[in-house]
Order: C-alpha cells, then structure tokens, then sequence
C-alpha cells in the first residue's frame, strides 16, 4: 500500500512544481571545460527586478532535483519553496547546474578509481569557476567576492562542494556539504591537510546517523581537518540528524538550517 508521501510524489511528477521565482537559464548552457552543455537553473528573489540591491549567491549540483518535482530522480528538494515561504526578505540568487545522468559520479569526483573510471571534477570545478560564474556576475546583480558566494550539494554533490571549496577559497567562500561521498575519494583527505589558504572559508557539514556505517565517521573526519586549517572554529558548523537517510527529504529537511548559517556569514 503507497503511503501519502508516495502518493504526493506520483501525483506531483505529472506537473510542474517549481516557483515563479525559478527560471531555465538555458537548456544547453556551454560547458567548455567538459566539451558539453547542460541545462542550468535559476532562482532570482522576489524583488530582484525593482530592487536594484546586489545579492549573495549560491551555486548548487543535481539542479534537476532542487526546484520542480517533474524534473527531479526522486523527490524534489523543493528550495524555492523554502525560499519563498520562510526567507522572502532575506533570498539570494541560486544557480543550479544538472548532473550528467551517467556522466555524475566521474564529474563529481577529482579523482581516477578503478571502478568509476575517470575523475573530471576539476573539469567541472573550472567550469564553476571560470566559465558559469563569471557568466552570472556579468549578467546579474551578485555580490561577487568569495564572503557573499557559497556552494552546496549533497551525495556526490557533497564530495565535490567540499572540494571546489578547498581548492577555490578565493571564490567559494561558504560551503554546504549534505551527507557527503567522501568513501568514493579517499584521497580528498590528504589534498584538505597539504592546504593552507582556508583561513576565512565557513563549511556547513551535515549528515543523518542512519545513512551508512561510514557516513557519520567520513564527514566527520573531514570536518575537524577543517577546523584545524580556519580562522575559528566557530567557521565550521557540524549538524548530525538522528535517524535521517541518505535521501532528498533529509536534504529538504536540513536546507532551511543550512540558509540560516548562511545568513550570519553573508
């Protein structure tokens, strides 16, 4: 027998769900640095058109999963919702890139592995960086400087916010890391402890206990890596959901906590 949340999910997957606030910035956006293109998403604040503010921004993966239950794997995120209802006068900009169906882990992961073949996370870390957001700040009102720009996935999406912001502090200032895939690229451990230019970056990390074996152990490892390379202790957040799966209702769930940490940072 289905239960009600099964229910929703089927009812919803025949419609769009996403916010008026969401809009396809371009179904075939140009990913040079993959040598293909991809469908990027946008949320803009309610007042972005009569504002004249600039706006902090956040670039986030899986895009088909955060907006519109007709797009999403699973179950959507449902960010813009969250947006909407619980942070109207106090939104950001949100960028969101979709995975690669096949092509997700490889782009996800920095490293080569003998199962998953070819690690192009630097390819898509550079096409974060050098390619989608300088597009975003040319053509939208952001607060461009690495205080004001954060980064945030969860899974895979989690191994790679981790390492786009170890590797580009400059840039990514903040870094929401859900239920990460560190066991998929055990090497990230040694490149967070040979850095040493973390100093002003904040790392959000959280988990559910009832995710895996490793899940709690892995994160929790790199966190205090973290600790030890920031300013203050006080940068890295470290949340641990009781009973909480691996799934897109946690994601969900912790998503509003997330935006509040962000908010004292920004």
């Amino acid at each position: 027998m289905e239960t009600e949340q099964e229910q929703y999910i089927q009812a919803d997957e025949q419609q769009h769900t996403a916010s008026p606030q969401v809009q396809i910035l371009d179904e075939h956006f140009n990913m040079p640095e993959l040598q293909t293109d991809r469908r990027v998403w946008l949320y803009l604040p309610a007042d972005y058109e009569h504002s004249g503010k600039h706006y902090p921004v956040i670039y986030m993966h899986d895009g088909q999963n955060l907006f519109d239950q007709y797009t999403a794997s699973h179950q959507e995120w449902a960010v813009d919702e969250v947006m909407d209802e619980r942070f109207y006068h106090n939104a950001c900009i949100i960028v969101a890139v979709d995975h690669g169906e096949e092509s997700r882990i490889n782009e996800y992961c920095p490293y080569d592995s003998e199962e998953h073949g070819e690690g192009k996370g630097d390819a898509y870390t550079d096409f974060l960086v050098n390619t989608l957001k300088p597009f975003i700040d040319t053509h939208y009102r952001t607060q461009a400087d690495a205080r004001h720009t954060a980064i945030a996935g969860s899974s895979m999406g989690g191994l790679i916010t981790a390492y786009a912001a170890i590797k580009h502090p400059e840039v990514f200032g903040n870094a929401g890391v859900f239920s990460p895939a560190f066991w998929l690229a055990k090497d990230i451990y040694a490149f967070v402890l040979g850095q040493d230019t973390l100093t002003n970056s904040r790392f959000y990390f959280v988990c559910g206990d009832a995710e895996s074996e490793d899940m709690v152990g892995d994160m929790q490892g790199m966190a205090e890596i973290v600790k030890g390379k920031v300013a203050n202790e006080r940068q890295v957040s470290i949340q641990i959901i009781p009973g909480a799966g691996h799934n897109e209702q946690q994601w969900h769930d912790d998503f509003p906590a997330f935006y509040e940490w962000l908010l004292h940072g920004f």
